[in-house]
């Protein structure tokens, strides 16, 4: 994969096409810091590289933290749809450029957006982060945010601003072309991991194009089942345990 400044650009493009154009970041006043901005994953390459939406939300982060958004990032997604967990992607790409690794807080275990909204806000209600935001492209931060909302957790959504990052991301392309993600062994597809959760819960979850409009409907009462990990951890306590011996 070539990391370029077209790639992201051609990026950007694909998702105005879409009606997912962000919107700049100066509509935002910043008036003090979030506590802690979500960051929600998506898949890495089949070789464990950056993809380019890794890229986007990494780059987005980074320029938050550089310009006092944020005191701390909560990046959230599992090995969702390849062998590696989109968290943990994310976090070694922020690292790179500029974040501090015990900044970034891992929720390891979203499979699905409302997953990404609600295991996020448990982690933030651990540690103790009221204000919250929510960085991604276009609507969907906004989306995201509704979501949050429906549970009681005020936020606020910021469009990643793709002109910004495709102007910060090329001096860093040669080292984030040679980052690759921790791969996960074994490695459970999305489907079998599904019906492994359904045969434990009782009950299979309903495909989120029907899910989502129904919790207008379900309303606040209606949650994922909590997740497999209560306990965060940073991305700097988790490079401690991948450089450990034994790992």
């Amino acid at each position: 994969m070539e990391i370029t400044r077209a790639g992201v650009t051609s990026t950007l493009l694909a998702l105005t096409v879409l009606g997912c154009a962000p919107k700049p970041l100066a509509e935002h006043p910043l008036v003090e810091p979030f506590d802690a901005v979500v960051v929600p994953g998506c898949p890495s390459e089949e070789d464990g590289s950056p993809s380019l939406c890794q890229l986007g939300r990494a780059g987005a982060a980074a320029l938050l933290w550089r310009d006092g958004w944020a005191k701390n990032f909560i990046v959230s997604g599992s090995d969702v749809h390849s062998p590696y967990v989109e968290a943990e992607a994310l976090a070694q790409e922020m690292t790179l450029l500029g974040v501090p690794p015990e900044r970034i807080v891992l929720e390891r275990d979203a499979l699905h957006t409302d997953e990404n909204v609600y295991y996020s806000i448990l982690v933030a209600n651990r540690l103790g982060y009221p204000r919250l935001a929510v960085t991604s492209y276009g609507s969907a931060a906004a989306w995201m945010c509704k979501m949050m909302e429906m549970w009681r957790q005020p936020c606020s959504p910021i469009a990643i601003d793709m002109d910004a990052v495709g102007r910060f991301l090329p001096p860093h392309a040669a080292a984030l072309h040679a980052l690759r993600a921790v791969r996960v062994h074994p490695w459970e597809p999305l489907e079998a991991r599904s019906a492994r959760i359904a045969l434990a819960n009782g009950h299979s979850r309903p495909p989120s194009w029907l899910l989502y409009p129904l919790y207008a409907v379900l309303g606040p009462s209606h949650r994922p089942v909590a997740p497999a990990h209560p306990d965060p951890i940073t991305w700097a306590e988790r490079l401690r345990e991948l450089h450990s011996p034994g790992e």
